[in-house]
């Protein structure tokens, strides 16, 4: 009888215990590499997909809301800014790189944003095929949108999936660009000018480029900073554009902490920093991360446990088959073999199917929180799982050492006799 015949006899035996101890080993590691996968996700798109964005402002309310609708595209955006404002804001003496975003519609789910060719600076890439767009329905694609060059599309209403799309009769995009792959939230949007999605809903053209390169001079800045914004009604005159939100980028550190205190505090529109927001954000996620990771190690100990209470509780009754092969000529080492053998097969069973487990419930949380699914969360391999399976391992093997070394010390003429 070689030895893996004898292991697997031996955990047949004993079939619902090594059952429970396989799930226990499962759970644990699933949720070990889904918790991993998560933080690794999140922490990938903070750092990616916030770079070299100081400030966004956009309409009253929540800053957190702000950040996720207008850089991650992931949520609601709050509000609109008119056009007027949005350009005092760009055309500030403290800021180095402006992008205004207009948002609404969708194809497929993949945004469609409204901007200029400095959103795409932001993320300092460029395109892998085509040009940018020179007039309006001309659109650039990311690189995870499933649409080719010389393709058209009509947008839905909306930024789900879900929304009604426009009318046949209205005008379509032509893609005229694709971007190369980046890694960030620019590989799922798809981009075109601000006249296009303003007048896809009805706006007039804001001439942006025209105006673009005009900067007011300080006595503009002055009244800006100082301006109350009390006449709405300005701001309220029929068919006047509108941008949902501001990308900005300051010259210096001091500009970014002056900017958004002023900006709440003397208009109508909400200024939010991305590193604070997101480092509040991160914060809040990092106890639900902990706890789970918490309870995955609880999972893979019990797991530990049940290998520990499964071989030695069995050890007793088995010394005398035990003790029948030595006398066959096993060896002690090749004895002590076959005893640590059955904990790390019990633990390689269960570190498998919770690779497996954890690729199911990954996909299903990608399905069904659709924020995931928004920030383009996908089950890939990171090199840090591979810590998580060698500890698994090592556990298991811990586990089922004790009890083999105690094979060891089996008197066989005592036991036989």
């Amino acid at each position: 009888m070689n030895n893996m015949t004898y292991i697997l006899s031996s955990l047949r035996s004993r079939l619902l215990g090594s059952i429970l101890t396989v799930m226990l080993t499962a759970f644990g590691v699933a949720m070990a590499l889904i918790i991993l996968l998560f933080v690794n996700h999140v922490q990938t798109r903070v750092l990616h997909d916030a770079q070299n964005v100081d400030i966004v402002v956009s309409g009253k309310g929540s800053p957190l809301q702000i950040i996720l609708s207008s850089i991650y595209h992931i949520d609601t955006p709050t509000g609109n800014i008119p056009w007027g404002e949005a350009k005092m804001l760009m055309n500030h003496p403290q800021i180095k790189k402006s992008a205004p975003l207009a948002l609404g519609d969708n194809w497929n789910g993949h945004r469609i944003v409204g901007t200029t060719p400095d959103y795409i600076d932001f993320y300092q890439t460029k395109l892998t095929e085509g040009r940018l767009w020179s007039q309006p329905f001309q659109a650039i694609i990311g690189a995870d949108v499933d649409l080719n060059m010389g393709n058209t599309f009509a947008g839905a209403h909306g930024l789900e999936h879900s929304g009604h799309a426009h009318d046949e009769n209205e005008n379509k995009y032509v893609v005229v660009g694709k971007l190369e792959y980046t890694g960030t939230v620019l590989d799922r949007l798809i981009l075109t000018s601000l006249d296009s999605v303003l007048e896809m809903h009805g706006f007039e053209n804001i001439e942006f480029h025209d105006d673009h390169e005009e900067k007011h001079d300080d006595h503009s800045h002055h009244s800006h900073e100082g301006h109350a914004h009390g006449g709405e009604e300005d701001h309220k005159k029929l068919n006047e554009p509108e941008v949902t939100a501001l990308l900005l980028q300051t010259k210096t550190p001091l500009a970014n902490m002056r900017l958004p205190r002023i900006i709440n505090s003397n208009s109508n529109l909400q200024a939010a920093n991305p590193a604070i927001e997101m480092a509040r954000l991160t914060s809040m996620l990092g106890i639900g991360t902990k706890t789970m990771a918490a309870v995955s190690m609880t999972l893979l100990t019990i797991a530990c446990f049940s290998i520990f209470s499964g071989i030695a509780g069995t050890l007793e009754n088995r010394k005398t088959d035990l003790a029948i092969l030595r006398a066959f000529g096993y060896s002690r080492y090749r004895i002590f073999k076959i005893v640590a053998g059955e904990g790390v097969l019990l633990t390689l069973i269960g570190m498998s199917l919770g690779g497996l487990l954890s690729f199911v419930g990954f996909e299903y949380l990608t399905q069904v929180v659709s924020s995931l699914s928004g920030s383009g969360a996908t089950y890939h391999f990171i090199p840090e799982m591979l810590y998580i399976y060698g500890g698994a391992l090592l556990a298991g093997l811990f586990a089922s050492l004790i009890p083999a070394y105690r094979t060891g010390k089996i008197d066989v003429a005592k036991q036989l006799s």
